[in-house]
């Protein structure tokens, strides 16, 4: 017993048969396997024609920090012997952080390393025989980490706070406030965090604060004897060249504004084409077929995700807000949704997702606005 499916034959790959054997009148279970990542690997290798002693090198290539895929990344192979004629392969990943080298020669040591801009990641030295594949996955430090200064205060004297307990949460980062009320934090992973600020004399406090790379971000917390409502954190950031405002005016990946959606209207037709356009790193967007549970037709539905952290056809589907609202069904609803009626589109990552619309969108949101 086999199977055949028209994409392995394309690569000229066959899953090894399997005898079953079968007794009159009882039901017999069996279980069929694709081919291993690696055979599948050689498989669309040998259909590129490689030359005679070749071999093959593929991977994902993440951020060290936050673990998103790098879509565009550079990733090189350089032979380390200094035979004549050997030059190092480049390739780019692709929109997955996925790339795949199938040049290479084979029986050789090689540094394989990752690039993006300024950035290298960590070279690593693989040896793979001529004829066959391996899989090895890369990082990158895009991110570099953030630092967390602050002043702490009483709420109703203004007076500075001393020996007040800061931690920020998941992490092991905590730090007693001085004798002037201020504290500070090092090595912090950049994205959003929760802070939490504890004296015996006051109410605990927990705000929400984002970290940047290679930024100081200074917060200056009031505490109050008891539990009210108190005024929000003073945040500013101070970057390696200066100080600067944490909103800023460059133009953000992640969102797409009125303006942005009118002039790509005449070239679109739909809202998944507007999501096409925003250039997040680890974000995808594709069409898949799903069964539907009512019919039990094949349908075509949406498939978004906001940060992949593996390769394969499998789908992590994000949540979708329409103005602040979880959508139930998702997958069609932006099949059917009118690009006309957008005002905004943001991408939330999984931790700001979690923040603001809780562990239901822990796969991160697509949050749509409309006029």
């Amino acid at each position: 017993m086999s199977f055949f499916h028209p994409r392995l034959q394309e690569l000229g790959v066959s899953a090894p048969p399997k005898q079953v054997e079968l007794s009159s009148g009882v039901t017999g279970n069996t279980i069929l396997a694709v081919p291993s990542e690696e055979t599948l690997l050689m498989g669309w290798c040998l259909a590129e024609q490689p030359p005679a002693g070749s071999a093959a090198i593929a991977g994902i290539v993440t951020d060290s920090i936050t673990g998103v895929p790098m879509p565009r990344a550079i990733v090189t192979a350089e032979p380390i012997s200094r035979l004549p004629g050997l030059r190092p392969v480049e390739v780019r990943t692709d929109e997955t952080g996925y790339f795949r080298m199938c040049t290479l020669r084979g029986d050789l040591d090689t540094k394989l390393q990752a690039h993006f801009g300024t950035s290298s990641g960590r070279s690593i030295e693989v040896y793979v025989p001529a004829g066959t594949a391996v899989l090895q996955d890369l990082i990158l430090l895009m991110s570099s980490e953030g630092t967390l200064a602050g002043l702490v205060l009483d709420y109703l004297t203004g007076d500075p706070v001393t020996g007040a307990l800061v931690s920020v949460a998941g992490t092991s980062s905590s730090s007693l406030t001085d004798n002037m009320g201020r504290f500070l934090l090092d090595d912090l992973p950049p994205g959003r965090h929760l802070v939490t600020t504890d004296h015996i004399a006051f109410e605990e406090r927990t705000d929400s604060v984002t970290i940047f790379s290679q930024e100081t971000v200074d917060i200056e917390v009031s505490l109050a004897t008891e539990a009210l409502e108190v005024e929000g954190l003073v945040v500013t950031a101070r970057t390696r060249f200066g100080r600067t405002s944490l909103a800023g005016d460059a133009k953000r990946a992640d969102f797409i504004s009125r303006e942005e959606i009118e002039a790509m209207l005449p070239r679109v037709r739909a809202t998944e084409d507007l999501l096409r356009n925003m250039n997040v790193p680890g974000f995808r967007i594709r069409r898949v077929e799903e069964q539907d549970p009512i019919t039990g037709v094949r349908v075509p539905v949406l498939c978004i995700e906001v940060s992949r952290r593996g390769g394969g056809e499998g789908c992590v589907m994000a949540s979708v807000a329409l103005n602040d609202v979880l959508i139930p069904f998702p997958e069609q609803f932006l099949i059917d949704l009118d690009p006309n009626i957008i005002d905004r589109i943001e991408i939330l990552s999984p931790i700001d997702a979690a923040f603001q619309f809780g562990t239901a969108a822990g796969n991160g949101v697509v949050a749509i606005y409309t006029r």
